[in-house]
């Protein structure tokens, strides 16, 4: 074999395959951000998967004025024809936020790279497309949820292992969840910058949970492409109730459920027990004893430096929200009051607030 064949051949052998054979962008799916599912609307965030979308990870992160990129890693994405705002970029999956445009229907998607730019793919775009956004644990069955006050997360125990310790929630109470795709606000606020203030929705949100209309006292636009909806959960028994989201009568796509715990006094069926006393003030200690239930009972607890319930044992069912609210008083110092009936068994204990 000649030198110069030699060579020739083993200069096309070294070539990397990247600078050989690479091929541009591919679209396979575009989806809602937090459900995804088929259906978005401007100011929600899109999940786009495919082939050779980015040559490498980034996410945003520094803001121009207050501007949302539109270029991200080298990579761009149109819908219907419109820069798109970008969080996010892999090789196989970006991030984007979709741009103002009143057209509905079909639309065009488009990524474009150093490679190239992508197929068009089509995908629904509405007026309003709403959805919740889930925890990944157990794909997304339960929402995130924050509770009132303490801001702690809402979750059946252990669903994130040890940490974040979790609560549940329980009727009367006003929870904070979180989703995209809830349409205009009022005042209008341009998808393409930074959310400075809060703005309402400019259609009406409703929420049922365990199918019970649940009052909303707020909804709105609190960052870019997330929306934040407060609901007071109404009389529904406990365990896991389904939330359901509407925007003027655009029902969110996915349903995710929200874990619920009654509190001692909404189990009480027949009658309330006579009061033997109520004590109020900010708990100082819990002690427990190991019951004949999967958690720790307490027993006995101060609240103000006053033991309460000091000669019974906390009976099921009401002890394990006991135990919740006591440890969630503690962490967080804040004021209860614990009220008793004749056999020293709390049948109410609630949170007081200023």
């Amino acid at each position: 074999m000649r030198t110069d064949m030699r060579f020739s051949l083993l200069a096309l052998l070294l070539m990397p395959a990247c600078t050989a054979f690479a091929a541009a962008p591919v679209i396979q799916g575009v989806v809602n951000g937090a459900n995804y599912t088929p259906g978005f609307a401007s100011a929600t965030f899109i999940t786009i998967t495919g082939t050779n979308l980015a040559a490498s990870t980034a996410s945003w992160s520094v803001f121009t004025n207050g501007n949302l990129p539109t270029t991200l890693g080298g990579v761009t994405v149109t819908i219907n024809n419109i820069p798109a705002y970008i969080a996010f970029v892999s090789a196989t999956q970006i991030n984007a936020l979709a741009p103002d445009d009143p057209t509905t229907g079909m639309v065009p998607v488009q990524v474009t790279n150093s490679l190239g730019t992508s197929n068009s793919f089509a995908a629904n775009k509405q007026a309003a497309a709403p959805a919740l956004f889930a925890y990944s644990q157990r794909g997304g069955f339960y929402a995130v949820v924050q509770a009132p006050f303490t801001y702690q997360l809402v979750a059946p125990p252990g669903l994130f292992g040890k940490t974040p310790v979790t609560v549940q929630a329980a009727p009367g109470e006003t929870l904070t969840l979180y989703g995209t795709g809830f349409g205009p606000v009022t005042p209008a606020q341009p998808t393409g910058q930074l959310v400075t203030s809060p703005a309402p929705t400019a259609n009406p949100v409703t929420v049922t949970i365990g199918g019970v209309p649940a009052t909303v006292t707020f909804a709105g636009l609190i960052g870019s492409g997330l929306y934040q909806v407060d609901a007071t959960v109404p009389m529904v028994g406990s365990g896991d109730q389904l939330i359901a989201v509407s925007v003027a009568g655009t029902k969110a796509a996915n349903q995710p459920y929200v874990p619920i715990q009654l509190l001692p006094s909404q189990m009480v069926s027949i009658a309330t027990p006579t009061i033997s006393g109520c004590l109020t003030g900010q708990v100082d200690y819990v002690t427990y004893q190991l019951g004949q239930v999967p958690f720790s009972i307490p027993v006995t607890a101060s609240i103000g430096g006053t033991q309460l319930c000091s000669t019974c044992l906390v009976q099921p069912p009401t002890s394990a929200e006991f135990a919740t609210r006591m440890e969630k008083s503690i962490q967080y110092k804040e004021t209860v009051q614990a009220c008793y009936d004749q056999t020293g068994t709390i049948y109410t204990l609630k949170v007081v607030h200023p």
